[in-house]
């Protein structure tokens, strides 16, 4: 029989994981920007591969557009490179913080290194890989097929409507479908969710498949789907004041940019943005550090088997943890 998820047990896994997240906001912090780091780097390289040539004969003096196209397009050979080195890394890397959220969740002190541990291993490497590219096909399947109806739909509804000459009313249906669309998608993001819960089983057991991984850890959200969405409402005013906080700052470095001429608008602005990008790596690094353990104890509540009488007093722990957080 499976533990019945209650508000009050979503709020006690919530409040739990977020005690731990702020204990280790430091770590958490610390991971997140070197998770990043790659693909910042990566970015660069993209970048100066692109138009750094282009860039270069530019500055001396080439006009012939000719030749300067011939040089743009000699570097789109390094977009492939670059992409696949992304596809390479993002799955390990990805194993990696999995493999922190997971053990801060279960109140463990994991360390930032362990981002990289999946590198250390050929069978963690490849795991991590194979995991990424399941989760990715997983919503391909759920989505490509909405989203076939959607386009067939609007594209023909749209084409009848201009045949008639009422472009205002094709206008209105679209705006109405797209509507529809997103509405739909709701539950098909909800479900794809539910997947990402398969890390938790890799994290465990690397000689796992990571289909049968997926598959299993999505079953443990059957029913529960409701649930799971109000779970992820629940973090929408986190959310807002993520964007709001990083918003405010922009605003106010443009504001003062305007109002404030000569070289101390330029500061305040400078300093704005700054204050954005910190506020935002910051609070971004908590929310997801936040979200990422409350949906793994979600998950670890509703797979695990139930150890006593349903009306059991909710403390600190769930199923397979001990009073403290820490793993049974």
């Amino acid at each position: 029989m499976r533990q019945e998820f209650t508000a009050q047990t979503r709020k006690e896994i919530k409040k739990a994981c977020k005690g731990r997240v702020m204990n280790n906001l430091g770590r958490c912090i610390g991971i997140n920007f070197l998770y990043m780091v790659p693909f910042a780097l990566l970015l660069v390289i993209l970048y100066l591969s692109l138009f750094g040539r282009v860039f270069a004969m530019a500055m001396s003096g080439y006009t012939d557009e000719y030749m300067l196209g011939m040089a743009l397009a000699r570097g789109m050979n390094s977009v492939w490179v670059v992409v696949f080195l992304m596809i390479v890394i993002s799955g390990p890397l990805t194993f990696g913080m999995m493999r922190f959220y997971l053990a801060l969740q279960r109140g463990e002190e994991p360390g930032v290194s362990m981002l990289f541990k999946p590198f250390t291993s050929l069978r963690s490497l490849w795991t991590g890989i194979k995991m990424e590219f399941c989760l990715t096909f997983r919503s391909f399947l759920w989505m490509i097929g909405p989203t076939v109806v959607y386009m067939v739909l609007a594209f023909s509804l749209a084409f009848g409507a201009a045949m008639r000459g009422n472009v205002n009313s094709a206008s209105t249906v679209v705006t109405i479908l797209n509507i529809l669309y997103i509405i739909a998608l709701i539950p098909i993001e909800v479900k794809i969710m539910t997947y990402n819960a398969g890390w938790v089983i890799l994290c465990d057991d690397e000689t796992h498949s990571v289909w049968n991984a997926t598959r299993e850890a999505s079953a443990a959200f059957k029913g529960q789907y409701g649930k799971l969405f109000v779970f992820v409402l629940s973090f929408i005013g986190w959310n807002i004041l993520l964007i709001g906080v990083t918003y405010l700052c922009g605003g106010l470095g443009v504001a003062g940019l305007v109002l404030v001429k000569g070289g101390t608008g330029i500061a305040i602005m400078v300093t704005a943005l700054i204050a954005a990008v910190c506020l935002a790596v910051l609070l971004g690094a908590f929310l997801n550090a936040y979200e990422l353990t409350s949906f793994f104890g979600m998950y670890e509540y509703l797979s695990a088997p139930v150890a006593g009488p349903q009306d059991t007093p909710f403390t600190d722990s769930w199923p397979g943890q001990g009073g403290n957080g820490t793993p049974q």
